[in-house]
C-alpha cells in the first residue's frame, strides 16, 4: 500500500507540546524529513491553545539557521482563546506565477522560533501539512 503523505497533501507531522512562552529564539522542531524523501511544505495549523496566545510571534523554517523561511515575524493574534484553530500559510504576490520556496531534504528540520513570547503560561498543537516524494 502507497504511502498517503506521497499520493498527496497529507498532515506530515503534528507536535502537541509547543510552549508559545519560551524564550526567545527558543527553536523546536516540528518534522523531521524520513530518510529517502524530500518534503514541501505547505501549512502549519495551531490549535489546542492551552490560554491566549495573541501576543506570540513566531518564525516557521528551516532549523539550525534562521529558522524564517517558510514565514517570517507571524503574530499569532487573532488565536487569542483556547477554541480558535489558525492557518499559518505564505501567499504569493498576486501578480506573481507562484510561491517558491527551497524543499527540505532527507534529515533536515522544519520548526519554529519564539520570537516574542506570549507574556503567560501558553502552549499549543501545531500540525505541519504538505507533500513527501522519494528521491
Amino acid at each position: 500500500m502507497a504511502d498517503s503523505k506521497m499520493i498527496g497533501l497529507a498532515r506530515l507531522a503534528e507536535r502537541s507540546d509547543v510552549n508559545l512562552n519560551a524564550a526567545v529564539d527558543s527553536e523546536m522542531t516540528l518534522y523531521t524529513v524520513p530518510s529517502g524523501r524530500e518534503a514541501m511544505i505547505i501549512a502549519v495549523l495551531p490549535h489546542e491553545l492551552s490560554a491566549d496566545a495573541a501576543l506570540a510571534v513566531i518564525t516557521l523554517g528551516k532549523r539550525g539557521g534562521s529558522c524564517d523561511e517558510f514565514m517570517s515575524d507571524v503574530t499569532l493574534a487573532r488565536l487569542d482563546a483556547v477554541d480558535k484553530v489558525g492557518i499559518i500559510q505564505p501567499h504569493s504576490n498576486p501578480s506573481e506565477v507562484a510561491y517558491v520556496q527551497d524543499r527540505l531534504v532527507a534529515g533536515d528540520e522544519f520548526g519554529i522560533e519564539i520570537t516574542t513570547a506570549a507574556g503567560g503560561a501558553c502552549t499549543g498543537t501545531f500540525t505541519t501539512i504538505g507533500y513527501e516524494w522519494e528521491i
